[in-house]
């Protein structure tokens, strides 16, 4: 009898031993990267479970799938996806507090249009500052916030990505206020003439000119002609 327990000791050990090396192993009994999801659930929603913002929005894994199941449901943000409604604004913006819940101030970040208006949420100016919600978010500007690091200017008067365009004049170019070459060419955003007015458009965005309109004041006189001797000021002033 004495020689049975000694077995039946033996083989609970032995199990015990092999199930912890099977937990240490085990990828749904870990989380690695301590966003709320086990290894297994990372799995299952394709999530990287050593990262915990798989898709950089700052939004934990763990909290765009708020309800744990490894799947994307309805009312959930995309755990894979910056922007989850395609709305050109990052859903970590949109949440501006990635808590996965929309605060009254905030925009969904499930619905393109969160107050049903017919205006993109994107195209939305939330914060009055001159600056779409879009360009915000490309610029990392809080678009509920005029003024994101309270230093007296408006977002729309910063140069966020320094390439001689405010953040606003960004937006009215159709450029990243996030990227001094918007579209890769080799040119800064700057130094290029969107309006083929011989003036560019970090020139115009100093002269208070448009530089989507050669001839900004409609006076017949394109902007170019208006500062013959290039200095970045029209010869009027």
């Amino acid at each position: 009898m004495k020689a049975i327990k000694n077995i039946s000791a033996l083989a609970i050990l032995s199990l015990s031993l092999f199930s912890c090396t099977a937990d240490s192993t085990d990828p749904s009994a870990t989380d690695v990267d301590n966003d709320g999801l086990s290894k297994a659930l990372e799995a299952k929603l394709g999530t990287n479970p050593n990262n915990p913002d798989s898709d950089g929005d700052n939004i934990l894994d763990g909290i765009e799938d708020f309800n744990k199941n490894g799947v994307k449901d309805i009312l959930e943000t995309n755990a894979l996806s910056k922007d989850s409604d395609d709305d050109g604004v990052d859903d970590g913006v949109e949440d501006s507090d990635q808590d996965g819940i929309q605060d009254d101030n905030e925009t969904s970040s499930t619905d393109s249009d969160s107050d049903d208006d017919g205006t993109n949420d994107g195209d939305e100016d939330s914060d009055d500052d001159g600056v779409s919600n879009s360009s915000e978010s490309d610029a990392d500007t809080d678009c509920y916030d005029s003024d994101s690091d309270d230093d007296g200017v408006s977002d729309s008067d910063e140069d966020s990505d320094g390439d001689g365009v405010d953040n606003g004049s960004e937006d009215d170019n159709d450029s990243d206020a996030g990227d001094s070459d918007s579209d890769n060419d080799g040119v800064s955003d700057g130094n290029e003439d969107s309006d083929d007015d011989g003036v560019s458009d970090g020139d115009e965005d100093d002269n208070g000119t448009d530089a989507n309109d050669s001839d900004s004041d409609d006076d017949g006189t394109d902007d170019g002609d208006e500062d013959n001797d290039g200095d970045g000021t029209p010869d009027g002033n």
